[in-house]
């Protein structure tokens, strides 16, 4: 088993857990199990499946907290952890991870606040933390980082505060130039002030939290 490559389960009614034993799959670049009946705890042997490039685990009902030691994961370009019972706080190492582009948190039960490491990510594409319990401020990014970034969904969620003027700078003819496409918060307007206060031309749709 050390040599499978792929292992693509998603659209089927597998029920259960995904056993420890995955951490042992060294060969392993593709694990998709989206769309199951899956639940229980990611088992932090994972994290050992270190040439891992896709992760898809959205559409179970996985829950606890998501392994914050993914350092070793530098292969990694492509995690969908959305539409589970994922808990605790979305752990930093992420946004170090050298090939990420494509990280999907959406609707889960996850708490705790945006960290600024997100500017730490250098090919982030989209980022995806619509639908948790996130709080606090959005963090304001280094300047000249998260040019690749497209999509950002923030809404849904109990941010407070205003969107800060570097990530706006993404949506705009800013030196050097962003990509950023989609930008989703909880600015509708009322109550005045909204959750997440954004100039006009920053976000791109605004929702009530």
């Amino acid at each position: 088993m050390s040599t499978l490559e792929k292992l693509i389960l998603s659209n089927n009614s597998l029920s259960g857990t995904i056993p420890s034993l995955v951490g042992e799959l060294n060969s392993l670049s593709d694990l998709w199990v989206s769309h199951n009946d899956l639940t229980g705890e990611l088992p932090t042997e994972i994290v050992n499946a270190f040439n891992l490039e896709v992760l898809l685990l959205n559409g179970n009902d996985f829950n606890g907290p998501i392994p914050a030691n993914v350092d070793n994961l530098l292969e990694l370009f492509f995690v969908d952890f959305s539409n589970n019972t994922f808990s605790g706080t979305i752990p930093p190492a992420f946004f170090s991870l050298p090939k990420l582009e494509i990280l999907y948190f959406s609707n889960n039960t996850l708490v705790g606040t945006i960290s600024p490491s997100i500017s730490d990510s250098p090919k982030l594409r989209d980022l995806y933390l619509d639908g948790n319990l996130l709080s606090g401020s959005i963090p304001e990014i280094v300047n000249g980082t998260l040019l690749s970034l497209e999509e950002l969904l923030l809404s849904f969620n109990d941010l407070t505060g205003t969107m800060p003027s570097s990530i706006c700078a993404l949506r705009n003819n800013s030196m050097p130039p962003g990509n950023l496409v989609s930008l989703h918060a909880d600015c509708v307007i009322p109550p005045d002030p909204p959750e997440i206060i954004c100039t006009v031309g920053c976000c791109t749709q605004c929702t009530f939290g």
